[in-house]
């Protein structure tokens, strides 16, 4: 796997940890339109970025599942990927008058996919070792996107579901390039 279970094993919480500010939610419907998965991520007070899987569900079962959720969390923002689905939840929600999701180019994903690796190499990644999440990360390969050199995952193994990473990876990606506000000082 690009990701060993020790690698990801590392990163795991023995609690969980305090956060800091709103969810940055990852939608991502998978290549073969089988299924939509969703995460989150937040900072932690550590300093650290936190990733969980919400639910990876038929296509078929619409997204009213997906807009209930974001109608009752704190969220951020929202970054959708996956052009088989991302023009209609966007219409979706902005039905339900929510926030315009983000619809990430191509140079967005590789770099969401770059930063999410480096994380891991310099442990910047908290989870709780959900298992559907562990089973994901831990049975991937990197696959080519675009024509830069850029990156992308697929599953190794038959049945995993890799949209759950992928929807982490643009959970962690949103809450990453969030730019803090600094509070404005008046000098005398």
């Amino acid at each position: 796997s690009a990701i060993s279970k020790a690698e990801w094993g590392e990163l795991e919480c023995t609690r969980l940890p305090k956060f800091i500010g709103k969810l940055f939610v990852g939608v991502k419907y998978g290549h073969d339109n089988e299924n939509v998965s969703m995460s989150v991520a937040v900072k932690t007070a550590g300093g650290k970025i936190f990733v969980e899987s919400i639910d990876c569900r038929p296509v078929r079962d619409g997204n009213g599942w997906i807009i209930a959720f974001l109608r009752n969390a704190d969220v951020e923002k929202v970054i959708v990927d996956g052009a088989n689905g991302q023009q209609l939840l966007a219409e979706s929600m902005k039905e339900a008058k929510l926030k315009k999701p983000v619809l990430p180019t191509v140079k967005q994903i590789v770099l969401a996919n770059s930063a999410f690796m480096q994380a891991i190499y310099a442990k910047d990644i908290r989870h709780m070792g959900q298992p559907s999440l562990v089973r994901a990360v831990s049975n991937c390969e990197k696959r080519a996107i675009g024509s830069s050199g850029g990156f992308g995952f697929r599953s190794i193994q038959e049945g995993v579901e890799i949209g759950l990473l992928d929807s982490a990876i643009l959970a962690y990606w949103a809450c990453k390039e969030r730019k803090e506000r600094r509070k404005q000082k008046i000098l005398c």
